[in-house]
């Protein structure tokens, strides 16, 4: 049985891309690139922006695991946290192309579970 778990801390935006890119890797799960790409661009995009408020000096937490059928993500920023559960609402059609207000929406719809406690996002996406 496949189980991989590793922890990467993040400072700034400007790692992302290459960090993502990295964990599809690592795992071996090309065959859900484009979902795994949007949804961690999307959780680390609002980590940064929404919790750590664009502070590059502030960590961002991200860790993995993968057993073969199922990767989860955990992102944790350094801000105070987020209660809602807004992200699970359908998004309306003038806010549809907007540039920002969709990223848990996403999130919610590409993975499989989604959860926030406090300042970290639990994600797990099915892979088979």
């Amino acid at each position: 049985m496949i189980e991989i778990k590793n922890e990467v801390c993040l400072q700034g935006v400007y790692s992302f891309k290459e960090v993502i890119d990295n964990v599809i890797n690592i795992l071996n799960v090309h065959n859900f690139d484009f979902e795994i790409k949007l949804i961690l661009s999307e959780a680390l995009n609002n980590a940064y922006i929404h919790g750590n408020l664009r502070n590059v000096n502030k960590p961002i937490f991200l860790r993995y695991f993968y057993n073969g059928k199922k990767v989860k993500f955990e992102v944790e920023d350094s801000g105070k946290g987020f209660l809602s559960e807004s992200f699970k609402n359908e998004i309306s059609d003038e806010k549809l192309l907007d540039e920002s207000g969709r990223g848990l929406f996403l999130i919610y719809n590409l993975s499989d579970k989604l959860e926030i406690r406090k300042n970290v996002v639990f994600i797990e996406k099915d892979i088979f």
